[in-house]
């Protein structure tokens, strides 16, 4: 089912909500995909019930539950245009790169399942941001690193925002605690940038309601953010290593998680002190064949 939102602007909510712009001629814009071809079909069945076809689709990051339905979409509408981001459109067209970048190797097979290497999809444009016209209609792209590194958001031109998952919901903060983050100092700006956008509505990739304000909820995501830093600052008053980093984390948060989610975790603990080590607020020694970060 579609919700509307204002306008010509809609989404169609799920595990993954995706944005829905409706044109005169009955096709549609969508922003995400969500994760796989059952996914796909049941966002074809809400489309059609309205009459209508998917024709132009921006992909607002490259993790699965975002494009992983594209694959299939693309086979029931042949004529579907797939926009995204330079860099994020390598890692649907190489699937396999976020599992290679989480390990740092190739990959153990845990990190291999379809929350983590979607299928191979191609894009057909390149977004950057600014404005640009997609049918006979004005979109604006923005820049909202963080949680990857080159994710955007998309503006409508019924002033409604699609934030990918540039910003976690009350809920998701408190199921999962601990941000997924691949840059700090990226998601910092994201989130004063976010705080000080002017638009009517926001949708969040996961959330269960449409936003007509965020600047409490940025602060809330910025709030989480400094508490980690600081925390890890405290850890480092004794020399700790990142897989140290990451034991503290998952016991601070209480996560209960397997591989896979230990990688993420350790990959968000290296964003977190590269970030810190990065502004000689932490220093880093090799010894006894371990990379130690600690206070001076």
């Amino acid at each position: 089912m579609l919700t509307k939102i204002q306008g010509h602007t809609y989404y169609y909510q799920g595990p993954t909500n995706i944005g829905v712009v409706r044109y005169k001629n009955g096709t549609v814009l969508l922003v995400d995909a969500g994760i796989d071809a059952t996914g796909g079909r049941a966002l074809a069945q809400a489309l059609e019930g309205e009459n209508l076809k998917a024709k132009y689709v921006i992909i607002t990051h490259a993790h699965p539950d975002h494009f992983g339905a594209l694959k299939w979409l693309k086979e029931h509408y042949p004529g579907l245009v797939r926009y995204a981001e330079e860099h994020e459109g390598l890692f649907m067209k190489y699937p396999r790169l976020e599992s290679e970048a989480l390990y740092g190797a190739v990959p153990l097979r845990e990190l291999e399942g379809r929350f983590l290497k979607g299928p191979v999809v191609e894009t057909d444009a390149v977004l950057e941001e600014g404005e640009t016209e997609i049918g006979d209609k004005r979109f604006r792209i923005v820049a909202l690193p963080g949680h990857t590194f080159n994710q955007i958001g998309v503006i409508s031109g019924d002033s409604v925002l699609f934030a990918g998952d540039s910003l976690f919901s009350e809920e998701i903060m408190e199921k999962y605690g601990f941000p997924f983050l691949l840059d700090v100092g990226g998601q910092l700006k994201t989130l004063d940038f976010l705080a000080g956008l002017e638009v009517e509505h926001v949708v969040l990739s996961h959330g269960s309601q449409v936003y007509a304000g965020i600047k409490e909820l940025c602060e809330q995501n910025k709030a989480r953010i400094e508490h980690y830093l600081e925390l890890v600052l405290s850890w480092c008053n004794q020399p700790l290593t990142r897989e140290d980093i990451t034991e503290e984390i998952l016991k601070d948060s209480a996560m209960e998680v397997d591989v896979a989610g230990y990688y993420m975790t350790y990959a968000t603990a290296g964003a977190f002190l590269s970030y810190l080590a990065n502004r000689q607020e932490l220093s880093k020694s090799v010894i006894g064949g371990k990379c130690y970060f600690y206070r001076e």
